[in-house]
């Protein structure tokens, strides 16, 4: 008898390396994300360090026009904290899609592993039952043969 061929092997393949792409896409959003979150923590330490110069200038006395540079730079850190939040929160959208995409896609994988082993039992049962008809042929061969 010949060999089992499962006849959507190529679309189980095909569908393995695009699970395989979206994984590695996955991991490469999530790094982006982990960096936004570093970058957004370090913005935000910038700011308290800078309130806290501010601070500590105001009490020793400062002229207005230092005020007004302090306040300028800590707003267009609050503007880069809101921006780099913006676009941490998109990728994070983007993470989600991905991830439903991958939930999908393992369950269409699964949905042809089970396709496969359903086809291969049936396989070896057609099998099993040909070799049991050769050997039963070859007994009774072997019997007339021999009576």
């Amino acid at each position: 008898m010949k060999k089992f061929v499962f006849s959507l092997e190529k679309v189980l393949g095909y569908k393995q390396q695009m699970l395989d792409l979206r994984k590695n896409e996955l991991f490469r959003l999530q790094a982006q994300q982990n960096d936004m979150e570093r970058q957004i923590a370090d913005r935000n330490l910038e700011f308290g360090d800078t309130n806290r110069r501010l601070t500590l200038k105001m009490r020793d006395g400062v002229v207005p026009h230092d005020i007004a540079v302090y306040k300028g730079y800590m707003e267009d850190l609050n503007r880069r904290i809101r921006v780099l939040r913006g676009q941490r929160q998109k990728i994070m959208e983007t993470i989600a899609a991905k991830q439903q995409e991958i939930v999908r896609m393992n369950s269409d994988i699964s949905g042809l592993e089970r396709l496969k082993d359903k086809q291969q039992k049936l396989y070896r049962s057609c099998e099993k039952k040909e070799l049991e008809r050769t050997v039963e042929e070859f007994v009774g061969r072997a019997k007339v043969q021999a009576g």
